[in-house]
């Protein structure tokens, strides 16, 4: 018996079964089997989950992309897993007045555009150009209820805390930052707390959330 044959949960699964259940023989015993091995994997991945979150300091370790935003660096179906070790990266800025709960259009921090697309930021006299530079984030929109995996592209540090402007890469399907309400319907009202950050996103497992989405939807 190998080292990493006992490594797999679902070794010690079988051994507990068979030892007090049997092994499954008829249809029924079948039945009853498989469907305590999916209940099994469900408690393990869920418990893998709070390990993961108590390693990670985060309590979002693990996110699915749900959209096209973020091609070609994150693609749909993508697990992006998360950690919250430092602060997040990205051009950083000061301002003197509050943001929280604050529209941008409220704000000392304008868009610098060309058409819909955004080429930079100019806060009060400073021209800060768009750059990709900054940390991938995971962040909660406590608008629509839904985790969203985009680009740091503006830190700012204001008076009452730590704020984010994000953008997803894809500038087919997002010209412009989250936060953007002047050009049309927005994903976030506002400049990001620190506070609904979860982490920054560090690893990237290809299409294995596919299954999620075709199942369940984004």
């Amino acid at each position: 018996m190998g080292v990493l044959e006992k490594l797999d949960p679902f070794y010690w699964f079988d051994r507990f079964w068979f030892s007090h259940m049997g092994r499954p023989e008829n249809t029924g015993e079948k039945i009853v089997y498989h469907a305590a091995e999916v209940f099994y994997a469900i408690i393990v991945a869920y418990a893998l989950y709070l390990i993961l979150g108590v390693l990670f300091h985060t309590s979002k370790p693990a996110v699915i992309v749900a959209s096209q935003s973020m091609e070609p660096t994150l693609l749909p179906g993508d697990i992006v897993l998360v950690h919250h070790w430092r602060e997040v990266r990205a051009p950083t800025v000061e301002v003197n007045v509050p943001l929280f709960g604050k529209p941008l259009v409220n704000t000392p921090i304008s868009l610098v555009k060309e058409g819909i697309r955004l080429k930079g930021f100019k806060v009060y006299d400073r021209f800060i150009p768009l750059e990709r530079n900054g940390d991938i984030i995971v962040y909660y929109n406590d608008i629509y209820h839904v985790d969203i995996v985009h680009r740091a592209v503006l830190r700012i540090v204001a008076p009452d805390g730590v704020f984010y402007l994000t953008k997803g890469d894809n500038d087919r399907t997002n010209p412009t930052i989250d936060q953007d309400c002047q050009s049309g319907p927005c994903i976030y009202l506002y400049p990001i707390p620190e506070g609904q950050v979860y982490g920054v996103a560090f690893f990237r497992i290809p299409i294995v959330g596919k299954v999620k989405l075709w199942l369940f939807g984004a």
